[in-house]
């Protein structure tokens, strides 16, 4: 059989029986073309969700490993003896992810070999270093390619040996995500006008503010009156993710290949870090970290994110440089799954990276410096969040990569979405025909290339399907009843507001911790979580005249309550609160 890979139809061959790697090849747009095909899909590894959790566990273990080496050849390379901490901050989020993703890759490769059908698959002929990102944030959207992961899928083969293959000899060139919009005179006067008064508010800031705060998920209202409060000229800082560019020395890279390995995937992993470790972090280190040193204040005494830790190189870069000279580092939680999800390769980087991980209510086991700390995130939707009488149902649909991503306990690659979207439409089919007219399907803003609007109009044109710009609350204000499907932010922010709220996943996708087991199960209990989707659909119908009167009842709102002192912990004094932790951390020798 012939091996297609991805859904780059560029390489496929179909006069012949077809073998896809995985559900991922099969876009719904191109259903007219490999419906006609003579095909299998293969089972996909990670569908067995015990080995996907032992996975975890081995790749933490060889995360921290690759880490420790790459902390002594990167200094060495760069003539420098920084600590692990700070390569942590700086390359952890990329290393991290990319171990994953070229791990299921693998995985995936082994499988395809296992089955012992195929006979031939193409991959594309590739320029030494032209799939090369520059940074963390062009792997990031590189990574939910087809045309990213063809080659990734190429050199895993070329490299194994393991499978029969024929070079496309066509070069298979990066789509190029960056984009240069030309401005009107007038738009350019206004952006020079806003540059100088920024430039002048960094530096009153710069000079008088000790606690820096950088994507802090604070609203602008809220950072401003934080700043205040703590004595500081607030400060807003806009994320600039230009990086520069570097000429590839292939020579320098070789020097990262002198890592020990056990075993095939170490040894092509070690080969993989050489191509594809971000040029900013080998060739423009120094250009990067000069650039970042001067975005940024000089002599910071606390530096606070929220979200910055992740893709935001030229804060990594400052950052790493303050906390190798002492500076306190603190973060706060900035979504739902946290202190509740079995495993969360982010979650343990952020508790490894701060001195102190300001959470929404729960404590890490083993980790002193996870502190609760009320969550002025759901300020905005506590103050404008009312349910209306008359209102819809309004259910919140997530989506992800095709292509597995990030290593945390929830629904995996293509197979686990089409599982999650199936059971959506069981809950739709198990409403009554009157509820289903009032149902609003509100589906995830970012595609991924599942035409989620074209799947749910090809399965149920009856039901208002919703994909724009409208903000979910202000779709919740049209509602009476908010519906969740996955275990993250959004019923976080309804439990907070006291919004009637039905939930329903498959627990068998969102693995949880042990200690966050009995506040679920509070939640079952009450009616307010399901495991099913036809339980929920049940519980809409029973409640549909009036959610808001079943919601008030006196165990419903003890069962939500005792949930967000845990996990969605909130404050009307959340200022006074900030403000004594901040000032407590910055006096901290």
């Amino acid at each position: 059989m012939f091996l297609i890979t991805t859904a780059n139809q560029h390489f496929w061959k179909t006069d012949e029986p077809i073998l896809f790697l995985g559900e991922w090849c099969k876009l719904f747009s191109q259903r007219t073309v490999w419906e006609k095909l003579s095909y299998e899909v293969l089972p996909y590894h990670w569908d067995d969700r015990k080995k996907l959790y032992q996975d975890y566990l081995y790749l933490d273990k060889l995360y921290e490993q690759t880490l420790l080496r790459l902390r002594d050849l990167l200094n060495q390379i760069h003539g420098v003896a920084h600590s692990l901490r700070y390569w942590r901050i700086i390359i952890g989020p990329w290393l991290s992810y990319f171990i994953a993703v070229l791990y299921d890759r693998y995985q995936s490769i082994l499988k395809a070999e296992e089955c012992g059908k195929i006979t031939n698959t193409l991959i594309g002929k590739y320029v030494l270093g032209e799939w090369l990102p520059r940074d963390f944030s062009e792997f990031n959207r590189w990574v939910e390619t087809d045309e990213y992961n063809h080659y990734l899928y190429g050199k895993i083969i070329e490299y194994t040996d393991r499978l029969p293959f024929d070079v496309l000899h066509e070069e298979a060139k990066p789509i190029k995500l960056d984009s240069v919009i030309e401005q009107k005179s007038s738009s350019r006067k206004l952006k020079w006008f806003m540059q100088y008064i920024f430039q002048f508010v960094k530096f009153v800031s710069n000079h008088c503010n000790k606690i820096t705060l950088v994507e802090s998920y604070l609203n602008t209202r809220d950072l401003v009156k934080l700043c205040l409060s703590l004595g500081q000229v607030p400060h807003l800082y806009i994320r600039d993710d230009l990086t520069p560019k570097s000429e590839i020395d292939f020579n320098l890279r070789e020097s990262l290949a002198h890592m020990p390995a056990d075993g095939e995937f170490e040894e092509l992993l070690v080969k993989m870090i050489t191509e594809q470790i971000p040029s900013i972090y080998v060739e423009g280190y120094d250009n990067m970290k000069f650039i970042s040193l001067k975005a940024f204040p000089r002599r910071p005494k606390v530096i606070f994110t929220s979200v910055s830790f992740n893709t935001y190189d030229a804060f990594k870069f400052w950052t790493a440089h303050h906390v190798d000279l002492g500076v306190k580092f603190v973060g706060t939680q900035h979504g739902g799954h946290y202190g509740t999800g079995l495993w969360s390769a982010s979650e343990d980087h952020q508790i490894k990276i701060y001195d102190k991980f300001y959470t929404w209510g729960w404590k890490a086991d083993g980790y002193e410096n996870t502190t609760p700390l009320s969550a002025a995130k759901f300020n905005k939707v506590k103050k404008k969040l009312r349910p209306k009488r008359e209102g819809r149902f309004l259910m919140v649909l997530a989506a992800i990569p095709r292509y597995s991503y990030h290593m945390l306990s929830m629904i995996v690659a293509s197979t686990g979405f089409l599982t999650y979207l199936d059971e959506q439409y069981r809950f739709v089919n198990a409403l009554s025909g009157k509820n289903k007219k009032l149902l609003t399907v509100r589906l995830y803003t970012h595609d991924y290339g599942w035409d989620q609007r074209e799947r749910w109009l090809n399965k149920f044109p009856e039901v208002e399907c919703y994909l724009g710009n409208k903000s979910i609350i202000n779709q919740l204000n049209e509602s009476k009843l908010f519906i969740g499907t996955y275990n993250a932010t959004a019923y976080l922010e309804t439990f907070a507001a006291n919004f009637p709220t039905v939930l329903f996943w498959n627990p068998e996708y969102w693995e949880l911790r042990s200690s966050a087991k009995p506040y679920f199960d509070e939640l079952r209990n009450v009616g307010i979580l399901h495991d099913t989707p036809e339980s929920a659909a049940a519980k809409v119908n029973e409640v549909s005249d009036d959610p808001t009167s079943w919601w008030q009842q006196t165990e419903i709102q003890a069962a939500k309550e005792e949930f967000c002192f845990q996990f969605a912990r909130n404050s009307s004094s959340w200022l006074k609160e900030w403000r004594s932790e901040l000032l407590k951390v910055s006096n901290t020798p």
